[in-house]
């Protein structure tokens, strides 16, 4: 029997006695004062206690009561931890060996093998038809110069010509613009225009170009020779006091239609001086030599309108 109780159970008898004892008239009681804090007087047997004695000893614990009723199961408790892992277990026996499974799909095509060695010639086979003309092939490296041939002939004729020489018919032209050279002195092929007062190539090559302008004797000078609106000399010339001639040339590669002319480029300085009677201001130019390529088509048209001019003459 647990020790609380057998105490409950002595605590339950105390009572009952005490409760048996209690008819009992106590008739005198006196608490006289002490220095150690009480005593007592009783006119009866039965005597009343002003001070707690000490504490008895325990008594002897009583038979056990009989068992009590089970309680109801407590709540499930929380999960525990894991337990560790357990020690690795020993190789087992191989199994029986399974049924084939069914056939997988097909695997991705592989790389290209290396080429394999040639094999022996066959047989030559029939000869086929002929197939169709292929494309015309990228043009070749140029191959090594042949050897001379024979002379062709050449129906050109003269020489190409172009060469022009004109004057000035009045003093101060207006600047920034083609000088009017107006009298004619040579037009070769008619290709200066007096009207523009420039030149216009007719036959590609290469050009020699001049001037030769007086000067006002109380004036300067600023002239210019241009092609096609771009200057390729200029000449600028201070006088002194006394008339002077201002000179220039060039030589110029042109192409069909290119155009050459003089202007003045300073409104300042425009000193170029005419007199009927003892001076001029002349502009020249000239082919040197025409371009290759002109001269070849020039004889290609040439022979060509040769040999039309031949077969008119068999049909009759």
């Amino acid at each position: 029997m647990p020790f609380s109780t057998a105490l409950l159970t002595v605590t339950i008898v105390l009572w009952i006695w005490v409760a048996m004892l209690s008819p009992v008239i106590v008739s005198q009681l006196t608490f006289p004062a002490s220095n150690n804090g009480g005593s007592f007087t009783s006119g009866s047997s039965q005597l009343m206690c002003s001070q707690s004695g000490p504490q008895g000893s325990a008594g002897v614990p009583g038979a056990s009561g009989p068992p009590g009723t089970p309680g109801s199961g407590g709540p499930p408790g929380e999960d525990g931890p894991d337990g560790r892992d357990g020690d690795k277990g020993a190789k087992g026996h191989r199994g029986a060996s399974g049924r084939s499974g069914n056939q997988g799909r097909p695997g991705s095509k592989g790389r290209k093998g290396a080429i394999g060695k040639t094999g022996p010639s066959g047989q030559s086979g029939l000869r086929g038809t002929p197939g169709q003309t292929g494309k015309q092939g990228a043009k070749g490296v140029m191959g090594d110069e042949g050897e001379p041939g024979v002379p062709g002939r050449c129906n050109c004729g003269s020489p190409p010509r172009s060469a022009f020489s004109v004057a000035v018919t009045k003093s101060s032209p207006r600047d920034h613009r083609p000088i009017p050279f107006r009298r004619i002195l040579l037009n070769e092929g008619k290709h200066y225009n007096a009207s523009t007062g420039k030149f216009v190539c007719v036959i590609p090559g290469v050009y020699y170009f001049s001037y030769d302008i007086t000067i006002a004797g109380d004036r300067h000078l600023a002239i210019g020779l241009v092609h096609n609106g771009l200057y390729k000399t200029r000449t600028y010339d201070t006088n002194s006091g006394n008339h002077d001639v201002a000179s220039g040339s060039a030589i110029l590669r042109l192409k069909s239609s290119d155009q050459v002319w003089l202007q003045i480029y300073s409104s300042e300085h425009n000193g170029l001086f005419f007199d009927p009677f003892w001076t001029d201001s002349i502009f020249t130019g000239f082919l040197i030599y025409a371009d290759q390529d002109f001269l070849n088509e020039a004889d290609r048209k040439a022979n060509a309108k040769d040999d039309r001019l031949k077969k008119s003459m068999s049909f009759e």
